[in-house]
């Protein structure tokens, strides 16, 4: 890590819930029910409106092929949104800082309570430290690890892409779902949090800023609820929110812009435009407890289905996975091509992998013990199998009480190999722990690592 220039030290803190596993998804988790979110816990059905207390962003709501009206969007700096005390959302960027563009890619499935909760309560700290430098919190910047503070911007979409028009259980909107546009809808039913949020909200540090209370406002919109759709597209939702509908100044030489469900692009230029900035560091987290199920066969949601109708819904991206669902190289390739250099880009997903897995000190993740072909080779937790005890679902990778279950995050692990053999900075964590500290301390470790 870069050695980092004097800066002043900052400080807060914030705070945290239970479900019981859900009875359908891609991994058998959720895909056929379950209920909505209202003030951040589990607490039944979903409203008239068509989204939890927490669900979809009303202003992308059915949002179509260009995504619509997703709310403002508008740099949180422009000091029209944010919590009544949080101060500027923008105080001008110091000298010696570098840009850092967050992307959070939060699940929104009805098994994701307490793990939306989970990293809440690390939001202050996630913030504190990237806009500090200061990484082992010990006062000054001196350390071997302290690295040149980030002015930051983030944003959150959900892994909810729709069912491809067809109607599925817990999938309201079938057609675009929230479309991964950036949220801009925060959760009034939590106390301090305002209605609108910008689609990113923005921190400079070191102009008077508060990152408590920039943590607070990104919580507000990062609780997204339970109120998503069961068949959760994570690997889609985040390149549609981070690609542009033709290259741009920080695109890679060559640059293709990807083409999404019903030939629509993506929102980087568009619904999403300004989160993603010339020279930053891009740094991607994915939170999700469910394996991708990102569809380039639409007909694989269709409950009716002449070709996947006699496979149970829950089970259909486990046993279709290699005719219907997308090849990991549309998201190697397709995020990759997102900087002109790899290493600007880190891919940070936390999620299903057994806790001791977790890479810790900055190494690598295991992946021959988390995806190795040869199961001989593979730790048993990360095989996908159909569980004799429940044959709707697979076999949970972690079952944590309190917590819930968690499956075989396969897709996005090998995602995150392939990323790192090309010269990303990748780290794997785990979902299946009340305290994400460990998981937060490795994404700003390789985030840091990836500035200039």
């Amino acid at each position: 890590m870069r050695r980092a220039i004097p800066l002043m030290c900052l400080l807060l803190l914030l705070g945290c819930d239970e479900e019981s596993p859900a009875d359908a998804g891609p991994s058998g988790n959720d895909a056929g029910g379950g209920g909505a979110d209202a003030g951040g816990v589990d607490a039944g059905g979903v409203d008239a409106g068509g989204a939890d207390a927490g669900g979809a962003d009303a202003g992308s709501a059915d949002a179509g092929p260009s995504g619509g009206d997703a709310g403002p969007v508008m740099d949180a700096a422009a000091g029209d949104a944010g919590s009544g005390d949080a101060g500027p959302f923008d105080a001008g960027m110091p000298i010696g800082t570098n840009q850092l563009d967050l992307l959070l890619m939060v699940d929104n499935s009805n098994s994701m309570t307490e793990e939306q909760m989970s990293l809440v309560a690390e939001l202050p700290r996630l913030v504190r430290v990237l806009s500090s430098g200061d990484f082992d919190e010990d006062g000054s910047l001196t350390g071997p690890d302290d690295f040149t503070p980030f002015d930051l911007n983030v944003g959150v979409v959900t892994a909810d892409m729709g069912t491809g028009g067809f109607t599925v259980p817990t999938c309201i909107r079938s057609d675009f779902g929230d479309d991964g546009i950036l949220r801009t809808q925060g959760r009034t039913d939590i106390a301090g949090c305002m209605a609108v949020y910008p689609s990113f909200m923005s921190f400079r540090p070191g102009a008077g800023a508060d990152p408590a209370a920039f943590a607070t406002d990104v919580a507000c919109v990062a609780t997204v609820g339970t109120g998503g759709c069961g068949f959760e597209q994570q690997l889609e939702a985040t390149l549609k929110a981070l690609s542009p509908a033709a290259a741009t100044t920080w695109t890679a030489v060559g640059y293709v812009p990807p083409l999404f469900f019903r030939a629509t692009s993506g929102h980087a230029d568009r619904a999403n435009a300004g989160f993603v900035r010339d020279g930053s560091v891009l740094t991607i987290v994915p939170l999700t407890d469910e394996n991708d199920c990102s569809a380039s066969d639409a007909d694989l949601y269709n409950p009716s289905s002449a070709t996947y109708g006699s496979t149970d819904l829950n089970l259909r991206c486990f046993v279709h996975g290699d005719a219907a669902l997308h090849p990991i190289a549309r998201y190697v390739d397709g995020l990759l091509q997102l900087r002109t250099t790899p290493g600007r880009l880190v891919f940070a997903p936390i999620v299903g992998i057994p806790v001791d897995l977790a890479p810790t000190g900055g190494a690598s993740p295991d992946y021959v013990a988390l995806i190795d072909p040869d199961p001989a080779l593979r730790d048993d937790r990360m095989e996908e199998r159909v569980d004799p005890a429940m044959t709707t679902r697979l076999v949970p990778s972690c079952d944590v009480v309190g917590r819930g279950l968690a499956f075989p995050p396969i897709r996005i692990v090998q995602v995150a190999q392939q990323l790192e053999m090309r010269g990303a900075a990748v780290t794997v964590q785990s979902i299946c722990q009340d305290s994400f500290r460990d998981a937060v301390t490795e994404i700003v470790r390789r985030t840091a690592g990836a500035a200039p």
